[in-house]
């Protein structure tokens, strides 16, 4: 197949079926990013697969599903197996240099609730890269996920996390 018959087939595919994924991940997570992303998971991980697709075993939708069930039993084993926090306490709590400032000290307190408004998933991104200092190829590691899709959940999740500061009124 060339390859531009390919990018129709994953654009139909999309059409047909993401709407169904997306349903069916975010009743299995509760989570609108982390729906997103098993949907995108799914799509890529049937593209590559695509050779390896017996019509005879079933229709696509089951196929696909099969891909989407196995991405959230995966989502909720790394989350039972590395529990999120937030954000480093180290890095919130504590006083500045001169004794307690109260301006970083709220700032801090803003942050954080900000963060934990997030999606677990884009929160333990950001925390990696942003709060603990690790490279994407660190964080992928660490969170059991592909480097791509780390840096897709941190542009993705900052962009969130400004969203939310704008809403308590600490940006504009």
């Amino acid at each position: 197949m060339d390859e531009s018959g390919t990018v129709q087939d994953v654009r139909a595919l999309h059409a047909a079926h993401a709407g169904y994924l997306h349903a069916f991940a975010l009743r299995a997570t509760g989570d609108p990013g982390v729906a997103d992303e098993i949907v995108q998971d799914t799509l890529v991980r049937a593209w590559r697969a695509a050779d390896r697709y017996d019509p005879e075993r079933g229709d696509v939708r089951t196929w696909l599903f099969a891909i989407a069930r196995n991405l959230v039993v995966d989502h909720h084993r790394r989350r039972a197996a590395r529990p999120v926090a937030p954000v480093d306490g180290d890095r919130l709590d504590g006083p500045g240099d001169d004794g307690i400032d109260i301006d970083r000290t709220v700032e801090r307190w803003q942050v954080a609730e900000a963060l934990a408004r997030l999606s677990p998933a884009h929160r333990e991104a950001i925390v990696e890269i942003h709060l603990r200092g690790s490279s994407v190829a660190e964080a992928a590691d660490r969170l059991g996920a592909p480097a791509g899709t780390v840096k897709s959940r941190v542009y993705y999740g900052l962009r969130a996390l400004r969203l939310e500061l704008e809403e308590m009124g600490v940006v504009r």
